[in-house]
């Protein structure tokens, strides 16, 4: 029995832990117009009732693979901050992956993702 037990913990816990994932990165953003813009590296949920806008590509390049912190930052901000202009109160924010080939980054120049949505139904805000 405890053979059997020990694996489907484990599973449990992973899974627990991965649907967990998604919303430790999506947060609260003040955009420079003033309006509340949820952001972050996830899609928006369903009971969020969310309208697609629109998708474009965000600058990311080497310098984005020196220092990923850094220009994630710089790109989720900067989708914020235009996310008024284009009527979206949800932004996802699609970072390129690091995939390498004999230690080279293949993605090395490619661009981030950013996706605009308009949701009528956001959470409201934490603080």
């Amino acid at each position: 029995m405890p053979r059997t037990a020990l694996p489907i913990a484990f599973l449990a816990i992973s899974l627990a832990a991965c649907s967990a994932v998604g919303q430790l990165t999506v947060k609260d953003y003040q955009a420079k117009s003033g309006e509340r813009v949820l952001a972050g590296q996830a899609e928006p949920k369903t009971e969020y009732q969310c309208q697609k806008l629109g998708e474009e590509q965000q600058e990311w390049g080497f310098k984005g693979n020196l220092d990923r912190a850094v220009a994630a930052d710089r790109v989720t901000q900067g989708a914020v901050d235009s996310a008024s202009a284009k009527g979206a109160n949800y932004v996802y924010v699609m970072l390129p992956s690091e995939k390498s080939i004999g230690g080279f980054n293949v993605n090395a120049f490619s661009d981030a993702k950013v996706t605009y949505f308009n949701c009528s139904s956001l959470p409201s805000s934490p603080r």
